[in-house]
């Protein structure tokens, strides 16, 4: 049974002390008052830090500290708990503060998969309380699909990424509001140190040996907690395998079919069914996104190879050789990851015309195409830049669309051709522009 003065202590601690320091992330969380607001996404994202500062703007609003309640669920002074002290703990919270009975109140419990069946709870709550309750959970034991499933409709789920270019500007208190030459400076050293660094918000000030160790640690709590501990796999070689085989051929195309015969050939022993349910996996943990065709066809989309990209591109500079990093496809993964804060999984595609030439991206809304994304490093050279406008011009006369956007390292610049017009722009200034 739960010990109620340690409740009360936990309480009383959130309730006395200054809310940590915290880099205010760019997102839309609202959520309506009948909903739960549940954030996941991959470990170390920032979720927790996402608490403290949606904390700070009710305290904003002229809401009395009082009013929020904050529980860690891996506080070691509550642990271990049954779904049974989470009522125990609130009732604490009211005999504290009776007089908020009769208000409003918001609830924020960080990693709340610790409670065994915590979502009888949280239903009950939702129904009878004047509340309003937020939700984290480990994406090693709380996924997506579970909370769609426990909440049954009641949930408005938020995807937590690692800080973007301008969440890292802000955190190095740069600038990015400003044209002038010097601020342009600032901001262009600031992107060449994120593009190798990432944007995993606990290694943003490490030295290049911690932040190796950090990620390769992280990793490791992946491939063991998220993987094979939660799904209960065996064959530890061939996952971990898998994991370092994506990260290495991040932005790449990745075929099953290939894929298993090349385990075969390293001695794996495994199914197409098997590494189908990996992949799934590392899907639902958020590690990576497997990006498909742009076709109206489900068999065209299912008979075409998926393209890999991994959740934050400083896991793929910390498992490669800095000889074999491709700093194209790291550019590449960055545009993916930018686009994902604007758009749901479904809605960005890749493009293939119909003499075999490839599209980065599309991206659709409302069952219409809204955007075509060509990333290509650098212009300088004459018959790459020759062949990227091109296959543009050939996508955008095949989908009807007189724009499109080829994202570049450093380099800016206009392409026209009768009514079409295709705009080069560098990745860190397409990021401010749609900030």
């Amino acid at each position: 049974m739960i010990d109620i003065q340690s409740v009360k202590e936990i309480i009383s601690d959130f309730h006395e002390r200054k809310l940590p320091d915290f880099t205010p992330r760019i997102f839309d969380l609202s959520c309506p008052e009948s909903k739960i607001r549940t954030l996941i996404g991959v470990r170390r994202s920032g979720k927790t830090y996402t608490f403290h500062q949606l904390i700070d703007d009710i305290i904003k609003q002229k809401v009395n500290k009082e009013r929020i309640l904050f529980i860690n669920f891996e506080d070691e002074r509550l642990l271990p708990l049954e779904v049974s002290d989470l009522t125990t703990i609130l009732n604490t919270y009211y005999e504290i503060f009776p007089a908020l009975k009769d208000k409003r109140v918001f609830l924020f419990f960080d990693e709340i998969q610790n409670v065994p069946q915590w979502e009888i709870f949280v239903r009950r709550i939702l129904d009878t309380e004047n509340i309003q309750i937020n939700l984290t959970g480990s994406s090693s034991k709380l996924m997506s699909r579970e909370i769609a499933t426990s909440l049954r409709g009641r949930t408005l789920s938020f995807e937590i990424f690692p800080f973007s270019f301008i969440e890292y500007l802000r955190f190095k208190n740069i600038p990015y509001k400003s044209f002038s030459a010097k601020a342009r400076s600032y901001i262009v050293n600031a992107f060449e140190t994120y593009a190798h660094i990432g944007g995993f918000p606990e290694i943003l000030n490490c030295s290049e040996p911690i932040r190796l160790k950090i990620l390769q640690d992280y990793f490791n709590l992946i491939l063991y907690k998220d993987l094979i501990e939660r799904h209960d796999i065996r064959n530890h070689g061939l996952i971990r395998y898998l994991l370092k085989f994506l990260l290495i051929n991040n932005a790449n195309p990745f075929s099953v079919n290939k894929f298993y015969m090349d385990s075969k050939s390293q001695g794996f022993k495994c199914s197409k069914d098997t590494l189908h349910n990996y992949l799934s996996y590392l899907e639902d943990a958020s590690c990576f996104s497997f990006v498909p065709i742009f076709s109206e066809s489900v068999r065209k989309q299912h008979v075409h190879y998926r393209k890999i990209y991994a959740v934050d591109h400083g896991l793929v500079t910390a498992f490669s050789q800095s000889t074999t990093i491709n700093s194209g496809r790291l550019l590449e993964t960055m545009v993916y990851n930018q686009l994902r804060r604007n758009f749901q999984k479904e809605q960005i595609c890749y493009y293939k015309t119909k003499d075999n030439r490839e599209i980065d991206f599309v991206t659709i809304k409302n069952g219409a195409i809204t955007q075509l994304i060509q990333v290509c490093e650098t212009l300088s050279a004459p018959e790459s830049s020759a062949r990227e406008i091109q296959t543009l011009y050939r996508a955008m006369e095949e989908l009807s669309l007189n724009r499109a956007t080829i994202i570049t390292r450093n380099e800016r610049t206009t392409f026209r051709q009768t009514n079409q017009s295709i705009n080069a722009i560098p990745f860190w200034s397409w990021c401010l522009e749609n900030a």
